[in-house]
């Protein structure tokens, strides 16, 4: 049955505003159940608030501030999906994303984060524009399944690179080698590496919040850990602070920072960066939101997730607003899925989540203390996850096998960007002279060319 369809005859009994508005009762759930799916999923995704800020301090933002911003933009839009799609979709700042906000746009290409900024909010405001048109759909459905899963894909190496990288267990070397093992004897990295396999223990066993358990698990070891500090004095790994909870840090200089003139006065350079982060959260969000329903039986006759407008619509106000508050592209949590398990069907899951991350403000003493070494393991676990949809490609068609097969490569060692803009020149003009002319997109068509033109003539 349709949502929003009743049996005739049926007697109506009153229910309250709440029960009404969410469809509590309408869905099978209870306040109590919703409550509960809500402290599930704040569970399984409160790592975002330790790892999402460690992750963009590395492009120069102040960490403590981003604290606060990444709370604030979970809260607020999460807030947002629950009362405008009503549906158990947490959002918060994306995963993937912030690390090629911060080690891919403005570490190795060299924008200010300003800047990058800007581009997140462009990125926002095209979304808003596709999903209000109906566009957005049907761009989903002009690429190959292939090459969508090789951006997850590509993405996922280059999350597990940067946590590998930033625990120690891998470091650079010399040409031609890319990097080589660190020193197993040091503390960081024998910390990240039992953190790392505790939190595929407990992903195994099922265990809600097994990233953040672990993350609290090895900060904890950190206080007995002692490490060379910068000019070489002995310290714990863990400082502990003088108290556990405080006021919420400000926004210092991250909110409305955003720069909105360096893609326009960088255009031909900046474009295809932002054409990137358009695509790695386009095809995203709308694969995550459809599996995590369906999985809640909030679908249609037609297999369609309910209010997929309004959820996609929740989506683009998300990327935009997180980026007015100073952070990369904020979008819905896959790990939304555990809440769902748990028995949420509504959009008041979001509600209580919103809460939930506003106590979390308050714990900013908590979260800054959190070693490195604690929070590497989450980014190459999160990797290693993304990277498992490798599955998904069919390498045995050459035509598209190929292009996916070399974007993977290519992310983690050049640039996102890079990657999808060589994977899609290949595949069309593989399909151009396998004779599957016919199979390729007008869309694909115009990217491609765009792609060839901006290599040749930049």
């Amino acid at each position: 049955m349709t949502e929003g369809t009743e049996s005739i005859g049926e007697p109506v009994s009153p229910r309250p505003p709440l029960d009404r508005f969410f469809k509590i009762t309408e869905r099978g759930s209870s306040v109590r159940r919703e409550f509960l799916a809500a402290l599930t999923t704040f569970a399984t995704m409160s790592y975002v608030l330790a790892v999402h800020p460690m992750i963009l301090s590395a492009a120069g933002m102040d960490q403590a501030a981003l604290i606060t911003v990444t709370a604030l933009a979970a809260a607020i839009f999460s807030l947002v999906m629950g009362l405008l799609a009503n549906l158990p979709i947490a959002q918060a700042p994306g995963m993937g994303s912030n690390a090629y906000f911060a080690f891919g746009i403005v570490l190795t290409m060299g924008v200010p984060w300003e800047a990058a900024l800007g581009m997140v909010f462009y990125c926002g405001i095209a979304f808003l524009i596709l999903t209000v048109t109906g566009i957005r759909e049907i761009l989903l459905r002009a690429f190959p399944h292939g090459l969508k899963v090789s951006l997850t894909v590509g993405i996922g190496l280059f999350i597990a690179g940067v946590g590998l990288k930033s625990s120690g267990i891998v470091v650079g070397a010399p040409d031609p080698v890319l990097v080589t093992l660190g020193s197993m004897q040091n503390p960081a990295v024998i910390i990240s590496f039992v953190g790392l396999v505790l939190m595929l223990v407990l992903q195994r066993y099922k265990v809600p919040g097994a990233i953040i358990l672990s993350i609290a698990a090895m900060t904890i070891v950190g206080c007995f850990v002692e490490v060379a500090g910068a000019e070489g004095a002995v310290a714990p790994m863990t400082q502990l602070p003088a108290s556990p909870v405080a006021m919420p840090a400000g926004f210092g200089d991250l909110f409305l920072a955003l720069d909105l003139g360096y893609l326009w006065s960088n255009f031909s350079f900046a474009f295809p960066i932002v054409l990137s982060l358009l695509f790695i959260d386009l095809f995203s969000s709308l694969v995550a939101m459809q599996a995590i329903c369906q999985r809640g039986d909030l679908v249609n006759e037609d297999g369609t997730m309910y209010a997929p407008k309004r959820a996609l619509s929740a989506d683009a106000l998300a990327t935009t607003g997180g980026a007015l508050l100073g952070t990369s592209t904020t979008n819905c949590y896959i790990e939304s899925a555990a809440g769902v398990e748990a028995g949420g069907r509504t959009g008041l899951v979001g509600v209580f989540i919103c809460g939930f991350f506003l106590i979390a403000l308050f714990l900013n003493p908590l979260i800054l203390v959190i070693p490195p070494a604690a929070t590497a393991p989450a980014l190459i676990l999160l990797g290693l996850l993304m990277f498992s949809e490798v599955m998904q490609i069919d390498f045995k068609d050459p035509v598209v096998g190929a292009p996916a097969a070399l974007t993977i490569v290519l992310m983690p060692i050049t640039t996102i960007s890079d990657g999808l803009a060589i994977g899609m020149i290949v595949y069309v003009l593989l399909a151009l002279l396998a004779g599957r002319a016919k199979e390729v997109s007008l869309l694909s068509w115009i990217l491609g060319g765009s792609f060839m033109a901006y290599y040749a003539f930049v």
